[in-house]
């Protein structure tokens, strides 16, 4: 008697994992996105070095150690990330195939990018 034939192969389960999760193609859009946009991925710049950090405590850190002479002013240090309207948008995501999990997220149809938003393909509806 022949084995079972396997419906799916360990190699295909992990290429369609991996397309679901990882943030790649898009083009220019996709390849600006993963830089991080305008703001980058680190929240703060130091205003004396111009070093990154993600937040005020460590950034804080920093400066206690670099910049001793100097005093402490958060003020001085703008969020980059409030500035630029964020960091990495998610544009070449293609997230899950799966019809019931999209069912329960109230999409029916794969989300589709329309001119500078996400739509709902064939609803003109916004992207939750």
């Amino acid at each position: 008697r022949k084995a079972k034939p396997t419906k799916h192969s360990a190699k295909s389960l992990g290429l369609r994992a991996k397309a679901a999760l990882t943030n790649a193609g898009g083009g220019k859009e996709g390849k600006k996105d993963r830089l991080g946009g305008a703001a980058g991925h680190a929240k703060f710049m130091c205003a004396h070095c111009g070093i990154s950090a993600p937040s005020l405590k460590s950034l804080e850190l920093h400066h206690d150690s670099k910049h001793s002479k100097l005093p402490w002013d958060p003020t001085v240090h703008e969020d980059l990330h409030a500035k630029h309207g964020g960091t990495s948008k998610g544009v070449a995501v293609r997230g899950t195939t799966n019809s019931k999990k999209l069912k329960a997220k109230g999409l029916t149809k794969k989300p589709r990018k329309i001119g500078d938003d996400w739509e709902v393909a064939g609803t003109g509806a916004p992207r939750k």
